[in-house]
């Protein structure tokens, strides 16, 4: 499983993108009909990208309380079976 720090980076490339389309777009002081709608197309396609990104860490967070619980199971199952042999 990727690492939080893993899927940022995977992410990365995508958001430079939108971000180096959209400063060009902010530094045009008369941007056309047809520069106004690829930006409005491409803050739903940020949209987009950040629910993908935010899904991706949502999950890595839900793995890593289970692999944490199963842990602390195995930890006690291991000492309260210790415990019976002293």
């Amino acid at each position: 499983m990727e690492t939080e720090h893993q899927i940022c980076e995977k992410f990365e490339s995508e958001f430079a993108g939108i971000a180096a389309l959209d400063r060009r777009y902010y530094l045009n002081p008369s941007p056309t009909v047809a520069e106004r709608a690829a930006y409005a197309a491409r803050q739903a396609q940020l949209e987009s990208i950040r629910s993908r990104l935010y899904n991706e860490l949502d999950a890595l967070r839900v793995h890593r309380q289970f692999r944490r619980c199963r842990s602390l199971i195995r930890q006690s199952h291991f000492y309260s079976a210790g415990n019976r042999y002293r």
